[in-house]
């Protein structure tokens, strides 16, 4: 408390040319200083569900983010990856808005004949797609 009472006593002895000017630089730190707590109380996230053809959620299916079509494509500098929980979830925290290219696969099930690609991820909010998986039960090579 007597911080606070420090400060109040500083702010009122400043030179009542200069207050204005130091009012002015308190209130556009405090904007200013609202938008970062903003942006790290509310990331850009992406929750993934997947499902097979029949509609039934698939636990432990390995899914990949790739930035870009021919990352995605070559398999390579993957954006973040993990395995789909016991809701057939996964959820990816502070990405980039823009949209990514998913690869999910389980067994000789993959998401190669559905869509593979994001919308534009809207800023700040938990974007939530789905992801289709199917197979022939064929081993893959």
């Amino acid at each position: 408390m007597k911080f606070m009472t420090d400060i109040c006593q500083t702010i009122f002895k400043i030179d009542p040319i200069m207050k204005p000017v130091f009012l002015f630089f308190a209130v556009l730190f405090l904007a200013f200083s609202q938008q970062d707590a903003k942006a790290q109380l509310f990331p850009t996230n992406l929750e993934i569900t997947v499902l097979d053809d029949k509609g039934n959620i698939q636990r432990g299916v390995s899914v990949k983010l790739y930035a870009t079509e021919d990352d995605y494509d070559e398999d390579e500098n993957v954006v973040a990856s993990g395995k789909t929980d016991e809701k057939g979830e996964i959820k990816f925290k502070k990405l980039d808005t823009k949209p990514y290219f998913i690869r999910a696969v389980k067994g000789d099930m993959d998401n190669e004949s559905s869509a593979n690609q994001t919308g534009v991820l809207e800023q700040k909010k938990n974007n939530k797609v789905n992801v289709i998986v199917s197979g022939f039960g064929l081993p893959k090579n």
